[in-house]
């Protein structure tokens, strides 16, 4: 299993959120696209269609941790302490040692976190209906409509066992609270033994996010679905479900 196909699985099954891939690609509330391989690309919006939305910002700030703990140890080293063994960071730095125990294994930290939403999907509904029995309505487009904004995040994910980063600061060394996700840290990469993707304290990151899309049952009228929606076989008709794996069943493995 490839980087993309692991992190897509992982963090639905934490979060039961879709993941933004790659995690520092910018999305937002009312986007529309397509999935295609468990990936959203954007092709319009509603305003573009003509469509308002409500959205309602958060302002209630969270920190998201779906670290794969079992597989990931995460050592913090503080100026000034003596040097953790097997890591290149000196006794004056400051930073972090990771070791990855398995090949799949996720560092996900996200800080200060606002969920937005959009909150007249009624209304929504009732513009995109006729839009889609006229063909105008691509059935397998689908909307944004609840996306976790981050200050900043920090996301690795391993695709090498017995993985070893040290992540050292350039700034702010004598901080005493340590965290992954201070982009004022400024953390590089000390060294690194495997491989990985790395995302080090990005400031205004979208990496999680809802959509819903039109469902067509084989009884009653089309309607606008509020969680995730994939094109059944026959394409006729979308189902409602969260994210699936089989999504990515088209993908070759790495």
């Amino acid at each position: 299993m490839n980087i993309h196909q692991f992190y897509l699985r992982h963090i639905a099954k934490q979060t039961g959120y879709r993941a933004n891939w790659e995690p520092n690609r910018p999305l937002f509330v009312g986007a529309i696209g397509k999935l295609e391989d468990g990936v959203f690309t954007i092709f319009s919006d509603l305003e573009k269609e003509g469509i308002m939305a409500e959205i309602k910002k958060d302002e209630s700030e969270g920190f998201w941790d779906y670290t794969s703990n079992d597989t990931v140890q995460i050592d913090i080293k503080l100026a000034g302490q003596a040097p953790i063994a097997g890591s290149v960071l000196a006794e004056a730095d400051a930073g972090f040692t990771l070791n990855f125990k398995s090949e799949e294994a996720v560092v996900f930290q996200a800080d200060k976190t606002l969920t937005h939403q959009i909150v007249n999907v009624g209304a929504i509904e009732k513009a995109i209906i006729p839009k889609y029995r006229a063909d105008e309505w691509p059935k397998d487009w689908v909307i944004i409509t609840q996306l976790i904004e981050a200050e900043s995040a920090t996301i690795i994910v391993s695709n090498s066992r017995d993985n070893q980063i040290d992540l050292k600061a350039t700034a702010n060394v004598g901080t005493a609270n340590l965290k992954l996700t201070d982009a004022s840290l400024g953390l590089n990469v000390a060294r690194e033994r495997g491989s990985s993707l790395k995302i080090l304290a990005k400031s205004g990151i979208t990496p999680l996010y809802r959509v819903m899309g039109i469902r067509h049952p084989l009884f009653g009228k089309p309607q606008l679905s509020t969680k995730e929606a994939i094109v059944l076989p026959n394409d006729d008709a979308l189902e409602v479900q969260d994210f699936d794996p089989a999504e990515l069943e088209g993908l070759k493995n790495d």
